[in-house]
């Protein structure tokens, strides 16, 4: 299962949560960021649930560039999952960036719902 659906504290509400990154699919970075964002949500749409609540990005510089083109790439993939994010009605509120040989990015992605608004 790509989500964790786990009921609250509060009867009724359910808090479903999926985190995936992805490493280098295509040589556009900014695409990169928009197909990481994209399927990150698609595993919350997965189970019915219409709208993500917020999004969390994590990041992987990629060591094996330059310094000036790990600025550049490393922009252009956040610019694009955040892009989406906006498009998808939902906002990235934090996250976490480290450093890797490899330029990866994906993130979390939460909904808050009532029983009735997924499919398990």
């Amino acid at each position: 299962m790509d989500c964790a659906i786990q009921p609250t504290r509060h009867e009724g509400i359910w808090n479903i949560t999926t985190t995936d990154f992805f490493y280098p699919l295509v040589e556009d970075p900014y695409l990169q960021g928009r197909i990481a964002c994209a399927n990150v949500l698609s595993d919350l749409y997965a189970t019915g649930v219409a709208h993500c609540d917020n999004m969390l990005m994590l990041v992987a510089a990629s060591l094996d560039m330059t310094a000036e083109m790990r600025q550049i790439v490393t922009q252009q993939m956040m610019r694009g999952f955040n892009d989406l994010a906006n498009e998808a009605n939902t906002r990235v509120v934090g996250g976490q960036t480290v450093l890797n040989p490899w330029p990866i990015i994906g993130g979390v992605a939460q909904s808050v719902t009532s029983s009735t608004e997924f499919i398990a």
